[in-house]
């Protein structure tokens, strides 16, 4: 079973059955559909497949984000070709705030820190890899905040790297505010 994950007063719990509804409603928003690599608009069913899929992999981890007992966001992981996260040495991380009103908030920060940090320390991963949109530059402007460097460009997408060093560097003053806001 896959352990929760607490820091930067944030929680990242394992996708439940309960969330599910919550999840398709912020997946099908516009908001976050658009950014996806595919923004096809999810059914129940597929809701329901995948959660079903996702129960026995040890390539990916789906969370939610709670923030004062309030469902926030999701945030995933996963690894490339089937190997397990526990074993991977590249992990590729994903993230969306689903409610609006954290969007554009220092909080925002909080869930990628904490998996980020979860990645790093506790899976030892080398590096982060991830594909975003390259007409999303919210997305791409967060996460060089964070130490992402683009490494390459395919079709509309930027390719985007991020090793522990360039992160620890990168994110102790925002480690610190986020630190000092939970208190």
């Amino acid at each position: 079973m896959l352990a929760e994950l607490n820091g930067y007063g944030i929680q990242l719990k394992p996708v439940a059955e309960p969330h599910l509804a919550q999840l398709r409603q912020w997946r099908n928003s516009p908001y976050v559909r658009e950014q996806m690599v595919s923004s096809d608009i999810i059914s129940v069913a597929q809701q329901n497949a995948w959660f079903a899929s996702i129960q026995a992999r040890t390539d990916q981890q789906h969370f939610v984000i709670e923030y004062r007992g309030e469902c926030i966001g999701a945030a995933n992981l996963k690894s490339e070709g089937g190997i397990s996260i526990a074993k991977a040495k590249t992990l590729e991380p994903g993230l969306y705030i689903g409610s609006e009103r954290y969007r554009s908030n220092i909080l925002a920060f909080a869930p990628s820190l904490l998996l980020i940090d979860y990645c790093f320390e506790q899976l030892q991963v080398a590096r982060l890899q991830a594909k975003v949109k390259s007409s999303n530059t919210a997305a791409l402007n967060y996460n060089h905040k964070l130490g992402y460097r683009e490494v390459d460009k395919e079709s509309n997408y930027v390719i985007i790297v991020l090793e522990k060093a360039q992160y620890e560097s990168s994110t102790a003053t925002l480690k610190n505010l986020l630190s000092r806001q939970g208190k």
